[in-house]
């Protein structure tokens, strides 16, 4: 069995910037890349979204609610969830929302134009 000692001494090498400087130059390329493609991503639904809320009358002080119920969605798409699992879920992100007050039409029109989910 190791000593207290020789743990410690393997944990600090494991965790001595050096090493974990080296470990992540490795992948930054490919951090980069991939949030990348998330900003461009989410900051196109954004910009839907508040064009659907602008044309809604929908006052400036919920749009972060709105914003919210369209990230729940695009947090999921991101991650591949697709067909009825989407689905179900959009439509519980929608009852959620509504049951804050938000209003039910401006949250299937979000549905829909932006994700292209239609709840009923």
């Amino acid at each position: 069995m190791r000593s207290d000692a020789d743990r410690i001494q393997k944990y600090d090498a494991k965790v001595s910037p050096t090493t974990v400087g080296l470990k992540i130059a490795a992948r930054m390329t490919g951090m980069k890349t991939g949030f990348a493609g998330w900003c461009d991503f989410f900051v196109s639904k954004e910009s839907q979204i508040q064009g659907i809320l602008n044309g809604a009358d929908v006052p400036t002080l919920f749009y972060p609610y709105y914003l919210s119920f369209g990230r729940e969605i695009g947090k999921r798409t991101w991650a591949g969830i697709s067909g009825d699992s989407l689905l179900a879920l959009a439509t519980a992100y929608h009852d959620k929302w509504v049951t804050f007050g938000l209003d039910t039409v401006a949250l299937k029109a979000i549905a829909k134009d932006v994700f292209d989910i239609t709840i009923v």
